[in-house]
């Protein structure tokens, strides 16, 4: 109900700035310098849109995936005022691919994390406004999101420009991997207005017939297969993960709450109980990542006083190089978040995830539940976590498919209005590889 009141108010005050700023258009010719074409030479400007946490890992996902099409765009960013790690992950990307420091456009955060949707109308307006300001004085060709809320006003105003006939802005939206059986908010807002919508699970295309698959757990011929014929989709094919885990040193193990507070995980840690069973796994270090919660440990000891002896425990609030420990821990415990879970199942590593039920609008558990069923992880409530971890076995755990879908790459080579060429192999999996050079684009279906 409440969803429905904030959908329509935000539809009667977006159509009421619509008809202001047409009429101020009318009035306003010299505004028309924003309708220059990109010339013939020119790379075509894309808006990205990074969310905190998960949506800006699955975002950067998305873009390593363009290959040799990053030499004809120019990648800018947009971001919340309080998002610092996103703004630091744009410049480590355009620094890594040679392209100097990352342009990066502010806007006030439409939603943050918990907040409710009646009091998410006003400070989504704050934030329509000056995102309507940061899109008109600079319009993109393109806007690239995938469903953080700051996505919302962003896609509003692309089609503003569209309205004024200032650009013909498309609008790339690419559904977030926690979404399984449902969309998020932003993307059923969104749903009917992008020019491509992809979504990870295949089970959501029954809802959404205009989306299209880009997920890793299926083949796309095999899922298009399946939803043209209305048959079941078999089990998907993965292989076991490879038993040698982590970094060459002590195997470690990290316990992680993400950017969000999650006092239960840290309390389910916090036990002699808890070490003893990591010692038994053979794990001989640990770091135990608690946020910005309340609760601090008491029973897990200092690294110059161990709880038990042999195990070295450290507790921190959170690190710069959490994302590069997690990659080489031979044990990861975390909450369920879709940016986290992602690391942590393409490097490789044995996974217990641990949903955040306190979340409004909260993915974690379908997510958690879906990839449990598919044998990636092992998926434990807080509560039951120590027996639950007690029981595990990790030698059936699977392997996570390392190939990226060519969907995305593929949205973006027609809005360039690129032929796609070059050489693109069929592998045994039914997945597509090519050149390193090269977008993979996949196979044509026939």
């Amino acid at each position: 109900m409440m969803e429905a009141i904030a959908f329509a108010f935000l539809a009667v005050t977006s159509s009421m700035i619509i008809l202001v700023l047409w009429c101020w258009w009318l009035v306003k010719p010299s505004t028309r310098r924003w309708m220059t074409a990109r010339g013939a030479g020119q790379k075509m400007r894309c808006l990205v849109v990074l969310g905190s946490g998960g949506h800006t890992a699955e975002m950067f996902y998305d873009l390593a995936t363009l290959g040799a099409y990053r030499n004809r765009i120019h990648l800018m960013y947009l971001v919340a005022d309080t998002d610092r790690g996103s703004q630091a992950k744009a410049e480590a990307f355009e620094a890594q691919h040679g392209r100097g420091p990352a342009q990066v456009k502010t806007v006030p955060r439409a939603r943050e994390v918990g907040q409710s949707y009646w009091s998410s109308i006003f400070t989504t307006l704050r934030a329509l406004w000056y995102t309507l300001c940061a899109v008109l004085s600079d319009p993109p060709d393109v806007v690239m999101a995938n469903g953080p809320g700051t996505c919302v006003p962003v896609v509003f105003a692309a089609y503003v420009t569209r309205a004024l006939c200032l650009r013909d802005v498309k609008v790339m939206y690419s559904e977030s991997f926690a979404c399984v059986d449902h969309l998020s908010l932003s993307g059923r807002l969104v749903y009917y207005f992008a020019d491509y919508f992809t979504v990870q699970w295949p089970q959501l295309l029954e809802l959404y017939p205009k989306a299209q698959y880009a997920g890793r757990l299926y083949p796309a011929e095999e899922v298009e297969r399946c939803r043209q014929g209305s048959l079941p989709l078999p089990p998907s094919q993965l292989e076991a993960l490879p038993t040698e885990q982590g970094d060459p040193g002590p195997p470690t193990a990290i316990a992680t709450v993400g950017s969000t507070k999650f006092d239960e995980l840290i309390r389910a840690v916090d036990s002699r109980d808890f070490l003893s069973t990591l010692q038994g796994l053979g794990i001989k270090r640990l770091k135990v990542q608690r946020g910005a919660g309340q609760y601090q440990p008491e029973n897990l000891g200092s690294p110059s006083q161990p709880a038990l002896p042999g195990l070295e425990v450290e507790v921190l609030e959170y690190s710069p190089d959490l994302p590069t420990d997690l990659r080489r821990a031979a044990l990861v415990i975390s909450h369920a978040g879709a940016g986290t879970i992602l690391d942590c199942l393409l490097a490789g590593r044995r996974l217990v995830v641990v949903p955040n039920e306190t979340l409004m609008a909260n993915h974690q558990v379908q997510l958690g539940e879906a990839l449990q069923e598919q044998g990636l992880l092992f998926c434990f409530r807080a509560h039951e976590l120590l027996p639950s971890l007690k029981q595990a076995d990790f030698s059936k755990v699977r392997s996570f498919p390392q190939q990226s879908s060519p969907v995305f790459a593929k949205f973006l080579g027609q809005t360039l209005g690129a032929g796609f060429h070059g050489p693109t192999t069929l592998a045994a999996n039914g997945r597509s590889s090519c050149k390193p050079d090269l977008p993979c684009l996949g196979p044509k279906s026939s």
